[in-house]
């Protein structure tokens, strides 16, 4: 591959990466506060005591992964229709329909196919990664890793590592997607 290929396609996962990233955390913070501030309301809007401030900060705490998950979920598909209506290192990514005319403003019923093929690869990719690394693990250790391991961060940097991978292997392979010169 060269040079400029592989500087394209670093920028390319950087900007998948930190599109769905950063999204991601605005989401969930936002939502997050907005369910701390409705159960506030709902009970009353209590003075702001100590005991209250914690509360709070727990409904936060307890409301920021769900919002996560769920954000991260929605801007692994919204990142699809983000990547074809950008130019990314001089280069501009294009999506095909069937009869080979170049769709021009993406919606979501138009990205939903590659999504899904790509949450699919990305699944058996990541399952596969689990597999090899416990058997690895075993074989070397004699144990399997602590249960610990397997949580939601860790869960996060394999989407973001290998989900990145398939990303940029996807939209190379993709028989309806091009890489054009701007």
């Amino acid at each position: 591959m060269m040079k400029q290929a592989r500087k394209f396609y670093i920028r390319l996962y950087l900007f998948w990466i930190s599109w769905v990233t950063l999204r991601t955390v605005f989401f969930a913070l936002v939502f997050s506060s907005l369910s701390t501030l409705v159960v506030y309301l709902s009970k009353g809007a209590v003075a702001l005591n100590q005991e209250t401030l914690v509360a709070l900060k727990d409904i936060f705490y307890l409301s920021f992964p769900i919002f996560f998950s769920l954000g991260f979920i929605i801007m692994l598909l919204l990142v699809y229709k983000a990547v074809f209506s950008r130019t990314i290192g001089g280069k501009n990514i294009a999506l095909y329909d069937c009869e080979d005319i170049r769709v021009q403003k993406p919606i979501l019923s138009d990205v939903t196919m590659i999504w899904r093929k790509w949450l699919f690869i990305t699944v058996w990719t990541i399952l596969i990664f689990l597999v090899l690394f416990l058997g690895l693990w075993k074989l070397v250790s004699g144990s399997f890793p602590p249960l610990e391991w397997f949580n939601g961060v860790s869960l996060y940097f394999l989407v973001a590592i290998l989900g990145g991978a398939v990303f940029i292997l996807g939209i190379d392979k993709c028989k309806k997607v091009r890489i054009t010169d701007v």
